[in-house]
């Protein structure tokens, strides 16, 4: 009897702990199904999914329930934040028109006006008006720029560039800011061609924003270095020029728009052009940073451009 009794009650405690056993192996399995397909949701909130739960399981099924309001709401505000932005942008493209067809018209007639019977201090403030005319131009230019290169909807053709190519070329370009600076300039270009996959106007874009930054508020020295890394795959352009005190404040900060030092807010720059080089290059699949350092007891900037090698010409360094 005793016997009996015992083997039904292990019994029963064997069939107790194969359920649980059971039921635990099944919501495990379930958990990692439901951890995996939220996974894949977050990777693309686009796709109008829910997380499901395979085995019933009031509590669980009560929690993922939450997860599922959590990702309609991310998506609704995600819907609202594009709506927003494109709202933004067509504004700005209505806002740069209307300001630069009365510009030009301005810029016109500036440049008709005769000079040769005006005094000297008239003749003084009228290149003032052209100079903040002509500022006032580069700012909405950049200011609509930047509205494109930040859309979604804003898409480079890559291809093959040679970046060296470039760089000398954008030098050469600017070689009357830099000369007016007396900037000490060296650009280091290896002999064979580094082939990065980039888009063609968007790399020549970026280097002419780097080398036009430098020549604004470097002191004494920039120095431009182009090499290729095979064994990375990447192709590393540097500009570095020395620098008046920068704190790592103002550094973590140069690519916010708008953002300028507080020794270049006497200057006419809109603080644009280093947040446009970021968005492009990013939009190349590369990466743009900035970091200080010390040489010789001098505090210099560096700004490094990283893009994907095409072919490997590069020098390694």
């Amino acid at each position: 009897m005793v016997e009996g009794i015992l083997i039904g009650a292990l019994v029963a405690a064997l069939a107790a702990a194969g359920y649980f056993f059971l039921r635990y192996s099944l919501l495990r399995r379930s958990l990692r199904d439901a951890d995996r397909e939220l996974s894949e949701i977050v990777e693309d909130l686009g796709e109008n999914r829910i997380v499901k739960l395979a085995a019933p399981d009031r509590d669980l099924e009560a929690l993922l329930g939450t997860v599922n309001r959590a990702l309609a709401r991310i998506r609704s505000e995600a819907v609202r934040y594009a709506r927003r932005e494109a709202d933004l942008k067509s504004q700005i493209e209505r806002i740069s028109h209307d300001l630069r067809t009365p510009l030009t018209s301005i810029l016109g007639y500036l440049a008709l006006v005769d000079e040769r019977g005006l005094s000297e201090e008239t003749r003084e403030s009228l290149a003032i008006v052209r100079r903040k005319a002509d500022s006032l131009q580069r700012l909405i230019g950049q200011f609509y720029e930047l509205s494109c290169v930040r859309g979604e909807d804003y898409l480079l053709d890559l291809g093959e560039v040679e970046v060296g190519r470039l760089v000398k070329e954008s030098i050469a370009g600017q070689y009357r800011l830099l000369s007016e600076t007396g900037l000490d300039v060296s650009v280091s270009v290896p002999p064979d061609a580094v082939i990065a996959w980039a888009n063609d106007a968007a790399v020549e874009r970026v280097v002419a924003n780097l080398v036009h930054n430098a020549g604004r508020y470097a002191k004494t020295t920039f120095e431009v270095r182009v090499f290729g890394d095979s064994d990375e795959g990447i192709v590393l352009l540097s500009f570095a020029n020395d620098v008046e005190s920068l704190d790592e404040g103002d550094v973590s900060r140069l690519f916010e728009p708008f953002y300028m030092v507080d020794g270049s807010r006497t200057q006419e720059s809109s603080g644009l052009g280093l947040t446009i080089a970021q968005h492009l290059v990013e939009r190349m699949g590369g990466t743009l940073t900035a970091q200080t350092e010390v040489r010789d007891g001098a505090q210099w900037l560096r700004f490094e451009v990283a893009l994907a090698l095409a072919a490997s010409t590069g020098v390694k360094e």
